[in-house]
């Protein structure tokens, strides 16, 4: 078993840029404010708790509108202290606001039309053979079939090697969990109002496999050496560095 876990983030991390994933994970510096992960923290944790609700599909979409809206309105102001911090004007900070209003607006519409029971949110699931974990964002039931799904805020609605990465992993886990492969791996791009779906297969899980054994094996050094830079130098901006950061 690998001494430590990995999951779709630091694995991705490492593939774009391995000093990005050294500076991230093994000398674990801090990343400054983003409006982007601000707003994907906000949005993430109102559809989980909203998806947890007793929801009245009879109710008047007034109601359940206002009741989403409320949720994200309190999830965004829980990170007031990292919204001052940010390097932005009022207006933009209030564009971002609205949008991710229009976003779950949108996800809401669509959710109550498909008709599904309330899916399990946040799942956390865990790998000792790869050493690897991963959060689903919803598990849904439908027919029998279990759908996992992630949201996304971004503004591409591309399914880029970052998301085929995260889906073969959470493929891989929920088999090594529950003993039975997904029958659906989908990405609900809120901001376009598109999900993307895709069948589980074993090739998935193969893949999964394999780039955690790479991971693993490229990792195992704490060496800063061993981690040259493949962006440019845009990893070092990322982070707040410490008084002995270079």
């Amino acid at each position: 078993m690998p001494k430590k876990y990995q999951s779709p983030t630091s694995i991705n991390t490492y593939l774009r840029c391995p000093r990005k994933y050294y500076l991230r994970y093994i000398k674990r510096l801090k990343s400054g404010p983003s409006i982007h992960l601000i707003r994907g923290k906000a949005v993430h944790e109102t559809i989980a708790q909203f998806s947890q609700m007793k929801f009245d599909r009879s109710a008047d979409s007034e109601t359940t509108n206002n009741t989403l809206l409320d949720l994200f309105g309190k999830n965004w102001r829980r990170q007031n202290s990292e919204i001052q911090r940010l390097i932005l004007d009022a207006k933009t900070i209030d564009e971002f606001y609205s949008e991710s209003q229009e976003m779950l607006l949108g996800w809401l519409k669509r959710y109550s039309q498909k008709g599904y029971g309330r899916p399990k949110t946040g799942i956390k699931l865990f790998s000792k053979t790869h050493g690897v974990m991963g959060i689903v964002d919803a598990v849904f039931t439908d027919n029998g079939r279990i759908i996992l799904l992630d949201y996304k805020t971004g503004k591409k609605n591309e399914i880029t090697e970052d998301i085929k990465v995260q889906l073969a992993i959470y493929t891989l886990l929920y088999r090594e969990k529950f003993g039975r492969m997904p029958d659906i791996v989908a990405i609900d791009f809120l901001k376009h109002q598109e999900e993307r779906r895709f069948r589980a297969s074993e090739k998935l899980i193969q893949y999964a496999a394999q780039l955690c054994t790479d991971t693993h094996k490229k990792t195992i050094s704490n060496n800063e050496k061993d981690y040259p830079c493949q962006c440019g130098g845009w990893c070092d901006k990322e982070f707040i560095m410490d008084n002995g950061g270079s």
